[in-house]
C-alpha cells in the first residue's frame, strides 16, 4: 500500500470530468479512488445512474464524544447523503475521526447502533467479510444496503495507505453493478497494485485504461448523442404538455358541466315542488286560520317573505321565585327609576298585586318581523297601532330589541316550515319578563310607575293604570 499521493490522473483530469460527469467524489485524500472507480465503473454504470464517493470527517473531541448521549453521537457520524438517496444513485461513504482516541468510541456507538434490528440504518447489513479482509491494516466496519448500491465504511483513521487498500475491495461495495459483470484480468491486476508498496503499477495500468478509451470521441459521442433531433424532442414535449393542458381544460368544463347539469335537475325538482306546496295553499292556510283565531295578533305588513305583526297578551310567563327574591328590596333595581310621586312601598304592593296576588293582570305588546328566509326579529322602539293602546311595550324588545333564547326555537319551526309554531313563539316572548335581568325590571319599574295607560285589567275587565290601581290599593286600606 503505497504512501504517494495521486493528486493527478488522466481519468481525473478536465476533459475526463466531462466524459464521467456521473462519477463524483468529495473529500478525499488524493484522486486515487475516483480514477480507479471510472476505470472500473464507466462500463457498467448506466447513463442515467451515478456514483458518489465521499469521504467524511469527524472532528469531534474525545471529551464531546464522553458526555454525548448515543443519538447524538450517531448524528455526527451518519452522512448526510444518507438521507436523500434516490435509485439512480450509488454511494460510497467513509466516514472517519480526526482526533486521538475518538475512533474506539465511534466505532463502539456505531457497532451498538448500526444495522439490521438497530435504530439506526436498519435497512444497512454489517459486512463482516470485509472487516476480516481488513483485520491487519486498519480497524474498521463495513455496512451495505439493501439495494446492494450504497455502502457506508466507518473507521478510526484514515491516512493514504489506508486510502488505498481501501480501493481494493471496490467491488463489494457496490456489489449490483458487478453481478453479472465480473472483473477482467487488467481490472484484477488494477485493484491489486494498491496494496503494492510503489505507485508504479498502478499509474501505468491508469494509463492503460485511458489508452483503451478514444477520450475525444467519447466526449463527442456522450455529449452530442442526439443533438440533431433536439428541436424535435423539445417540440415534442411542448406538444405533450399542450395536450395535457387542453385535456385538463376538457375535464375541468366537463366536470363543471356535469355539475351545473345536476344543478339544473335539482333547482326542476325543487321547483316542482313549490309549485305544488304553491296550488294546495291557494285558499285559507293554516297560518292564516291562526291569525284570524288569534285575537292577541295584529298583522301591520306583510312584503313578500316577511310579516310585520304585534303580540298582545299578560305578563304571566316569569320567574316566580326571582321575583320574591328582589321585590322586597327596596334598594334593589326594582325600584331605582321609580316615580317621585309613588313611595316604594306603594309600588311593592302594586307588584306583589299583579305578580303574586293575582288581582291584577299586566297587559303587554311586543312588534316583530318574522322573515322565513331570515329568521324572527324584535322591533325595539316601535309606534304601535290603536289596538295596542292599553298594552304596555315590554320593555325587553321595545327598549333593547332583544328576544333570547326565542330566536333559536323560531328559527328550528322556520326550518320545518311550520310557521304557526314560529310566529307562537313571538306570543310567549311577548309575555316574558325575566327578574333575573336589571335592566329590563329597572325599566319596567319605571313604565309602571310613569305611565297613564291602562294596561292593568281587573278580573271583572276593568281597566286600570298603574297610578289608578295605586290609588285604588290606597283607598281600600283606607
Amino acid at each position: 500500500m503505497f504512501n504517494k499521493p495521486i493528486y493527478s490522473t488522466a481519468l481525473t483530469d478536465e476533459t475526463t470530468d466531462r466524459l464521467f460527469s456521473n462519477i463524483t467524489a468529495s473529500g478525499a485524500p488524493d484522486q486515487s479512488f475516483l480514477a480507479t472507480l471510472r476505470a472500473l465503473l464507466h462500463k457498467r454504470l448506466p447513463s442515467n445512474e451515478t456514483v458518489r464517493l465521499s469521504c467524511k470527517a469527524v472532528h469531534v473531541s474525545e471529551n464531546a464524544i464522553s458526555i454525548a448521549t448515543p443519538s447524538q453521537r450517531m448524528s455526527c457520524f451518519i452522512p448526510d447523503s444518507l438521507k436523500y438517496l434516490t435509485e439512480s444513485e450509488h454511494n460510497i461513504c467513509i466516514v472517519y475521526t480526526v482526533y486521538t482516541n475518538v475512533g474506539e468510541k465511534m466505532l463502539e456507538t456505531v457497532r451498538a447502533n448500526v444495522g439490521t434490528g438497530k435504530r439506526h440504518m436498519s435497512n444497512y447489513t454489517r459486512r463482516d467479510d470485509l472487516k476480516v479482509f481488513y483485520a491487519r491494516n486498519l480497524n474498521a466496519l463495513f455496512y451495505t444496503d439493501d439495494t446492494e448500491k450504497n455502502t457506508v465504511i466507518f473507521t478510526d483513521k484514515l491516512d493514504l495507505k489506508h486510502f488505498h487498500a481501501l480501493q481494493m475491495m471496490l467491488p463489494k461495495y457496490l456489489p449490483c453493478l458487478f453481478t453479472d459483470n465480473s472483473l477482467t484480468e487488467k481490472e484484477t491486476a488494477l485493484l491489486k497494485s494498491l496494496g503494492n508498496k510503489s505507485a508504479v503499477d498502478y499509474e501505468m495500468l491508469i494509463e492503460e485504461f485511458i489508452n483503451d478509451l478514444d477520450i475525444r470521441s467519447e466526449i463527442i459521442r456522450t455529449k452530442l448523442m442526439g443533438f440533431e433531433t433536439a428541436y424535435e424532442r423539445v417540440r415534442l414535449n411542448e406538444i405533450q404538455n399542450e395536450i395535457d393542458t387542453y385535456q385538463n381544460s376538457y375535464n375541468s368544463h366537463m366536470t363543471a358541466a356535469r355539475d351545473i347539469f345536476q344543478t339544473i335537475q335539482d333547482r326542476q325538482y325543487m321547483l316542482a315542488g313549490l309549485a305544488c306546496a304553491v296550488n294546495e295553499h291557494s285558499g285559507d292556510s293554516e297560518l292564516m286560520e291562526y291569525f284570524m283565531c288569534n285575537k292577541n295578533l295584529s298583522i301591520i305588513r306583510v312584503n313578500g317573505s316577511m310579516i310585520e305583526f304585534v303580540a298582545h297578551g299578560y305578563a304571566d310567563v316569569y320567574d316566580e321565585d326571582a321575583f320574591e327574591m328582589y321585590v322586597g328590596n327596596h334598594g334593589g333595581f326594582m325600584y331605582n327609576n321609580i316615580n317621585s310621586t309613588v313611595t316604594k312601598s306603594q309600588m311593592e304592593k302594586l307588584y306583589r298585586s299583579i305578580f303574586n296576588d293575582g288581582i291584577y293582570k299586566l297587559r303587554m305588546c311586543a312588534a316583530y318581523s318574522a322573515d322565513i328566509r331570515t329568521g324572527l326579529r324584535a322591533l325595539a322602539h316601535y309606534m304601535f297601532p290603536p289596538e295596542s293602546r292599553t298594552y304596555l311595550p315590554n320593555p325587553h324588545i321595545q327598549q333593547f330589541g332583544c328576544i333570547g333564547s326565542y330566536a333559536a326555537r323560531f328559527q328550528e319551526y322556520m326550518q320545518k316550515h311550520d310557521y304557526v309554531g314560529a310566529i307562537d313563539q313571538a306570543v310567549v316572548s311577548a309575555r316574558n319578563l325575566n327578574f333575573y335581568d336589571s335592566a329590563i325590571i329597572s325599566a319596567l319599574g319605571k313604565d309602571l310607575s310613569y305611565t297613564s295607560v291602562k294596561c292593568l285589567e281587573k278580573t271583572d275587565g276593568t281597566l286600570l293604570s298603574p297610578l289608578e290601581a295605586i290609588r285604588e290599593q290606597e283607598g281600600g286600606d283606607r
